[in-house]
Protein backbone atom coordinates (compact mmCIF):
# COMPACT_ATOMS: atom_id res chain seq x y z
CA UNK A 1 0.00 0.00 0.00
CA UNK A 2 3.21 2.58 0.16
CA UNK A 3 2.33 2.96 -3.72
CA UNK A 4 -1.36 4.28 -3.02
CA UNK A 5 0.36 6.46 -0.31
CA UNK A 6 2.77 7.99 -2.30
CA UNK A 7 0.10 8.84 -4.98
CA UNK A 8 -2.22 10.43 -3.17
CA UNK A 9 0.36 12.56 -1.16
CA UNK A 10 0.70 14.17 -4.51
CA UNK A 11 -2.97 14.29 -5.81
CA UNK A 12 -5.28 16.66 -5.40
CA UNK A 13 -8.86 14.93 -4.75
CA UNK A 14 -10.45 17.89 -3.63
CA UNK A 15 -9.09 19.51 -6.86
CA UNK A 16 -10.64 16.59 -9.40
CA UNK A 17 -14.14 16.67 -7.45
CA UNK A 18 -13.93 20.73 -8.43
CA UNK A 19 -13.65 20.17 -12.30
CA UNK A 20 -16.98 20.15 -13.87
CA UNK A 21 -16.60 15.97 -14.45
CA UNK A 22 -15.90 16.06 -11.19
CA UNK A 23 -18.87 18.06 -9.91
CA UNK A 24 -21.23 15.59 -11.67
CA UNK A 25 -20.37 12.59 -9.41
CA UNK A 26 -20.25 14.69 -6.61
CA UNK A 27 -23.40 15.99 -6.96
CA UNK A 28 -25.15 12.99 -8.13
CA UNK A 29 -23.68 11.07 -5.68
CA UNK A 30 -24.75 13.55 -3.15
CA UNK A 31 -28.19 13.11 -4.59
CA UNK A 32 -28.45 9.28 -3.19
CA UNK A 33 -26.50 9.72 0.01
CA UNK A 34 -29.52 12.63 0.83
CA UNK A 35 -32.27 10.05 -0.38
CA UNK A 36 -31.03 7.73 1.86
CA UNK A 37 -30.20 9.85 5.11
CA UNK A 38 -33.85 11.41 4.72
CA UNK A 39 -34.98 7.77 5.04
CA UNK A 40 -32.82 6.26 7.81
CA UNK A 41 -32.18 9.77 9.72
CA UNK A 42 -28.68 8.78 10.76
CA UNK A 43 -27.00 8.25 13.89
CA UNK A 44 -23.55 7.47 12.68
CA UNK A 45 -21.73 8.05 9.32
CA UNK A 46 -18.99 6.37 8.40
CA UNK A 47 -16.68 7.31 5.29
CA UNK A 48 -13.97 4.70 4.76
CA UNK A 49 -11.74 6.08 2.27
CA UNK A 50 -12.25 9.34 3.15
CA UNK A 51 -9.57 11.18 1.07
CA UNK A 52 -9.65 14.71 1.82
CA UNK A 53 -13.11 14.87 2.79
CA UNK A 54 -15.14 16.20 0.13
CA UNK A 55 -18.06 13.82 1.26
CA UNK A 56 -17.02 13.72 4.95
CA UNK A 57 -17.34 17.47 5.13
CA UNK A 58 -20.74 17.81 3.66
CA UNK A 59 -22.30 15.04 5.96
CA UNK A 60 -21.01 16.48 9.65
CA UNK A 61 -25.00 18.67 9.49
CA UNK A 62 -26.14 15.28 8.83
CA UNK A 63 -25.55 12.77 11.90
CA UNK A 64 -24.38 13.22 15.16
CA UNK A 65 -21.43 11.36 14.76
CA UNK A 66 -19.04 10.90 11.30
CA UNK A 67 -15.92 8.94 11.38
CA UNK A 68 -13.61 9.35 8.34
CA UNK A 69 -11.29 6.48 8.08
CA UNK A 70 -8.08 6.41 5.46
CA UNK A 71 -5.19 4.88 4.84
CA UNK A 72 -3.26 7.86 3.97
CA UNK A 73 -1.84 10.55 6.78
CA UNK A 74 -1.79 13.13 4.34
CA UNK A 75 -5.23 12.66 3.28
CA UNK A 76 -6.37 12.98 7.08
CA UNK A 77 -4.75 15.96 7.59
CA UNK A 78 -6.22 17.62 4.92
CA UNK A 79 -9.95 16.38 5.78
CA UNK A 80 -9.00 17.45 9.18
CA UNK A 81 -7.98 20.70 7.49
CA UNK A 82 -11.10 21.30 5.75
CA UNK A 83 -13.62 20.36 8.84
CA UNK A 84 -11.68 23.39 10.74
CA UNK A 85 -13.39 25.14 8.49
CA UNK A 86 -17.11 24.34 8.91
CA UNK A 87 -18.65 25.93 12.86
CA UNK A 88 -17.16 24.75 15.91
CA UNK A 89 -20.01 22.13 17.28
CA UNK A 90 -20.16 21.00 13.23
CA UNK A 91 -16.29 19.72 13.15
CA UNK A 92 -16.52 18.52 16.90
CA UNK A 93 -18.85 15.87 15.67
CA UNK A 94 -15.82 14.21 13.09
CA UNK A 95 -13.64 11.13 14.40
CA UNK A 96 -10.29 10.03 11.83
CA UNK A 97 -8.94 7.10 12.24
CA UNK A 98 -6.05 5.88 10.09
CA UNK A 99 -7.03 2.08 8.75
CA UNK A 100 -7.03 -0.75 5.90
CA UNK A 101 -10.46 -0.74 4.57
CA UNK A 102 -9.40 -4.48 4.90
CA UNK A 103 -8.52 -4.47 8.58
CA UNK A 104 -10.80 -1.30 10.73
CA UNK A 105 -9.36 -2.53 14.00
CA UNK A 106 -10.85 -0.13 16.57
CA UNK A 107 -14.05 0.12 14.98
CA UNK A 108 -17.00 -1.76 16.37
CA UNK A 109 -19.61 -3.93 14.80
CA UNK A 110 -22.92 -2.39 13.94
CA UNK A 111 -22.26 1.33 14.22
CA UNK A 112 -22.40 2.88 11.38
CA UNK A 113 -25.97 3.61 10.25
CA UNK A 114 -24.47 4.62 6.49
CA UNK A 115 -21.23 3.54 5.01
CA UNK A 116 -19.66 5.13 2.47
CA UNK A 117 -16.84 3.15 0.51
CA UNK A 118 -15.77 5.08 -2.04
CA UNK A 119 -12.64 5.06 -2.88
CA UNK A 120 -10.82 1.72 -1.67
CA UNK A 121 -12.39 -0.28 -4.37
CA UNK A 122 -10.41 1.98 -6.71
CA UNK A 123 -7.35 0.17 -5.94
CA UNK A 124 -7.61 -3.51 -4.45
CA UNK A 125 -7.12 -5.70 -7.65
CA UNK A 126 -8.77 -9.04 -7.17
CA UNK A 127 -11.37 -9.46 -5.89
CA UNK A 128 -10.33 -11.64 -2.15
CA UNK A 129 -9.22 -7.52 -1.08
CA UNK A 130 -12.59 -6.32 -2.44
CA UNK A 131 -14.63 -8.79 -0.08
CA UNK A 132 -12.34 -7.77 2.44
CA UNK A 133 -13.18 -4.54 2.34
CA UNK A 134 -16.85 -4.82 1.99
CA UNK A 135 -16.59 -7.68 4.70
CA UNK A 136 -15.35 -4.95 7.30
CA UNK A 137 -17.88 -2.46 5.98
CA UNK A 138 -20.63 -4.79 6.62
CA UNK A 139 -19.50 -5.66 10.21
CA UNK A 140 -19.36 -1.83 10.82
CA UNK A 141 -23.24 -1.66 9.19
CA UNK A 142 -26.06 -1.75 11.27
CA UNK A 143 -28.68 -4.01 10.03
CA UNK A 144 -30.93 -1.85 7.69
CA UNK A 145 -28.26 0.36 7.13
CA UNK A 146 -26.93 0.98 3.51
CA UNK A 147 -23.38 0.88 2.15
CA UNK A 148 -22.22 2.78 -0.39
CA UNK A 149 -19.61 1.47 -3.09
CA UNK A 150 -17.71 2.83 -5.63
CA UNK A 151 -15.95 1.32 -8.57
CA UNK A 152 -14.13 2.73 -11.53
CA UNK A 153 -15.17 1.00 -15.03
CA UNK A 154 -13.39 -1.32 -17.41
CA UNK A 155 -15.00 0.45 -20.34
CA UNK A 156 -13.80 3.28 -19.06
CA UNK A 157 -10.21 2.60 -18.93
CA UNK A 158 -9.38 0.59 -22.51
CA UNK A 159 -11.56 3.37 -24.27
CA UNK A 160 -9.94 6.75 -22.46
CA UNK A 161 -6.67 5.03 -21.53
CA UNK A 162 -6.21 2.11 -23.78
CA UNK A 163 -7.64 3.66 -26.96
CA UNK A 164 -7.48 7.08 -26.76
CA UNK A 165 -4.04 7.40 -25.50
CA UNK A 166 -2.94 4.90 -28.31
CA UNK A 167 -1.57 2.06 -25.85
CA UNK A 168 -4.09 -0.32 -26.90
CA UNK A 169 -1.85 -2.48 -28.61
CA UNK A 170 1.05 -2.35 -26.80
CA UNK A 171 -0.96 -2.91 -23.47
CA UNK A 172 -2.35 -5.99 -25.57
CA UNK A 173 1.27 -6.99 -26.16
CA UNK A 174 2.64 -6.87 -22.39
CA UNK A 175 -0.73 -8.63 -20.99
CA UNK A 176 -2.26 -5.44 -19.48
CA UNK A 177 -4.95 -6.26 -21.27
CA UNK A 178 -6.58 -9.52 -22.39
CA UNK A 179 -8.15 -10.95 -25.35
CA UNK A 180 -11.53 -10.15 -24.63
CA UNK A 181 -9.77 -6.22 -23.54
CA UNK A 182 -10.60 -7.09 -19.80
CA UNK A 183 -7.95 -5.33 -17.97
CA UNK A 184 -5.15 -6.87 -16.20
CA UNK A 185 -5.40 -4.58 -12.41
CA UNK A 186 -2.46 -6.66 -10.95
CA UNK A 187 0.27 -3.71 -9.10
CA UNK A 188 -1.57 -1.30 -10.91
CA UNK A 189 -2.36 1.77 -8.84
CA UNK A 190 -6.20 1.82 -10.84
CA UNK A 191 -8.21 -1.33 -10.16
CA UNK A 192 -11.20 -1.62 -13.68
CA UNK A 193 -14.29 -3.73 -13.10
CA UNK A 194 -17.26 -4.97 -14.97
CA UNK A 195 -20.74 -5.70 -13.69
CA UNK A 196 -19.79 -9.29 -13.18
CA UNK A 197 -16.90 -8.45 -11.01
CA UNK A 198 -19.08 -6.59 -8.59
CA UNK A 199 -21.82 -9.16 -8.41
CA UNK A 200 -18.71 -11.77 -7.90
CA UNK A 201 -17.87 -9.29 -4.63
CA UNK A 202 -21.11 -9.15 -3.40
CA UNK A 203 -21.72 -13.33 -3.76
CA UNK A 204 -22.26 -14.85 -0.59
CA UNK A 205 -22.17 -11.33 1.46
CA UNK A 206 -25.37 -10.25 4.05
CA UNK A 207 -26.48 -7.46 1.84
CA UNK A 208 -28.81 -7.23 -0.65
CA UNK A 209 -28.77 -4.53 -3.57
CA UNK A 210 -31.00 -1.66 -3.56
CA UNK A 211 -29.95 0.08 -6.84
CA UNK A 212 -26.66 0.13 -8.75
CA UNK A 213 -26.04 3.30 -10.67
CA UNK A 214 -23.16 6.10 -12.23
CA UNK A 215 -22.76 9.04 -11.01
CA UNK A 216 -21.00 10.16 -14.03
CA UNK A 217 -21.69 8.72 -16.98
CA UNK A 218 -20.34 10.06 -19.80
CA UNK A 219 -18.70 12.72 -17.96
CA UNK A 220 -15.46 11.41 -18.15
CA UNK A 221 -15.43 11.03 -21.76
CA UNK A 222 -16.39 14.12 -22.66
CA UNK A 223 -14.14 16.47 -20.59
CA UNK A 224 -13.61 19.11 -23.28
CA UNK A 225 -17.37 19.46 -24.01
CA UNK A 226 -18.37 19.58 -20.51
CA UNK A 227 -15.81 22.44 -19.65
CA UNK A 228 -17.38 24.50 -22.97
CA UNK A 229 -20.86 23.92 -21.66
CA UNK A 230 -22.37 27.59 -20.59
CA UNK A 231 -23.52 27.11 -16.69
CA UNK A 232 -27.44 26.46 -17.39
CA UNK A 233 -26.44 23.53 -20.22
CA UNK A 234 -24.07 22.14 -17.47
CA UNK A 235 -26.67 22.41 -14.77
CA UNK A 236 -29.19 20.48 -17.05
CA UNK A 237 -26.51 17.89 -18.51
CA UNK A 238 -26.53 16.76 -14.18
CA UNK A 239 -30.16 16.69 -14.42
CA UNK A 240 -29.68 14.36 -17.73
CA UNK A 241 -27.11 12.54 -15.59
CA UNK A 242 -29.68 11.74 -13.06
CA UNK A 243 -32.88 10.88 -15.43
CA UNK A 244 -30.21 8.22 -16.97
CA UNK A 245 -27.43 7.15 -14.20
CA UNK A 246 -29.77 3.75 -13.03
CA UNK A 247 -30.13 2.65 -17.34
CA UNK A 248 -28.43 -0.85 -16.97
CA UNK A 249 -27.51 -0.71 -20.79
CA UNK A 250 -25.13 3.03 -20.03
CA UNK A 251 -24.00 1.24 -16.41
CA UNK A 252 -20.72 -0.40 -17.85
CA UNK A 253 -18.86 2.03 -20.14
CA UNK A 254 -19.41 5.13 -17.36
CA UNK A 255 -16.79 6.01 -15.42
CA UNK A 256 -17.97 5.19 -11.76
CA UNK A 257 -20.18 2.80 -10.88
CA UNK A 258 -22.00 2.90 -7.56
CA UNK A 259 -23.77 -0.05 -5.86
CA UNK A 260 -26.05 1.00 -2.85
CA UNK A 261 -26.45 -2.27 -0.32
CA UNK A 262 -29.00 -2.87 2.30
CA UNK A 263 -27.60 -4.88 5.14
CA UNK A 264 -29.87 -7.60 5.97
Amino acid sequence: MNKIEEFYNKFNEDKRLKTRHGQVEYEITMHYINRYIDEIMPKTIVDIGAGAGAYTVSLLDKAESVIAIDLVRYNLGRLKQNAAKMDENLAGRLTTYKRDARKLRDIDNNISDITLLLGPMYHLDNSVDRKKALSEAIRITKPGGVIFVAYIMNEYGILMHGFNEHSILEDMDNGNVDKDFHINNEDKIYSFVRLEDIDEVNEGMNVNREVIFSPDGAANHFRPMLNSLSEEEFNAFIKYQLSVCERPDLLGASAHTVDILRVR
